[in-house]
């Protein structure tokens, strides 16, 4: 299977504007993640998020956090989100070019700590947060756009089966020393509008690796489209995982 070259897709997202380009993005629905994590907030906490790309979802929590903290390891991801945070005016978040990696935080510095699509070092994540922290996450599941990869015969996390990523995910946030290790999975349908959308699609997401550079991916997708093209449009599904968890107080 074809290996993704994540420095690449998020090097052509920062180029393109970002993955959400509507500045404050307040779409509201099933397993929108920031969402999620505001009915959890109560106003006083000191957020960190991880891989906050262009910014745009972390800072439609500016007004239900005290102070926030974005990171990316993309530079030009960064770069547009103190663009957007100037024209949006928010002033209690900032932004950083940082790996998640190697958080460069001082010890028990947060009260909450957000992840979306993002990797995670668990270990480091609970050192950062403050006894009775709180960690959100939400990330691709192994079935996301399940029937395009199975008509292309690759993708993301193809040879995976569904829940492997799930459970590695909670055994090293065991591992790591969390505790009330909640989950939640989600499987909904997704309507590409129209051809092109699906080409922009594969150009932003790392869902079909190379997209383009085999020989019959355009006779593929075709058969594709006419195959699953609905009144709503051309059809496939969103497939997530969300896990909430806490910190021990000592």
């Amino acid at each position: 299977m074809a290996q993704v070259n994540y420095k690449k897709v998020y090097e052509r997202a920062a180029r393109s504007g970002g993955w959400s380009k509507k500045q404050l993005d307040k779409t509201t629905k099933w397993g929108d993640f920031y969402e999620l994590v505001k009915t959890k907030l109560q106003g006083t906490e000191v957020v960190l998020d991880i891989g906050t790309a262009e910014g745009n979802r972390f800072m439609g929590l500016s007004k239900h956090i005290k102070k926030g903290v974005g990171i990316d390891l993309e530079p030009g991801m960064i770069k547009l989100a103190n663009r957007n945070k100037r024209e949006a005016g928010i002033t209690n978040i900032t932004f950083k070019c940082l790996d998640a990696d190697k958080l460069d935080f001082p010890p028990e510095t947060f009260d909450v700590i957000t992840v979306k699509h993002s990797p995670i070092n668990f270990k480091d994540a609970f050192r950062a947060l403050k006894p009775g922290g709180r960690f959100f996450t939400q990330q691709v599941a192994e079935n996301d756009k399940w029937n395009l990869k199975k008509a292309f015969g690759r993708g993301q996390d193809y040879d995976r089966m569904p829940g492997t990523l799930l459970k590695l995910y909670k055994e090293q946030a065991g591992k790591a020393g969390f505790q009330k290790i909640k989950s939640r999975t989600s499987s909904i349908p997704h309507y590409f509008k129209s051809k092109q959308k699906l080409l922009d699609f594969f150009e932003k997401a790392p869902t079909i690796p190379e997209f383009g550079k085999h020989r019959k991916d355009y006779e593929i997708l075709e058969k594709f489209i006419a195959k699953n093209r609905s009144p709503q449009g051309i059809k496939s599904n969103t497939a997530r995982f969300f896990l909430e968890m806490s910190k021990p107080k000592y």
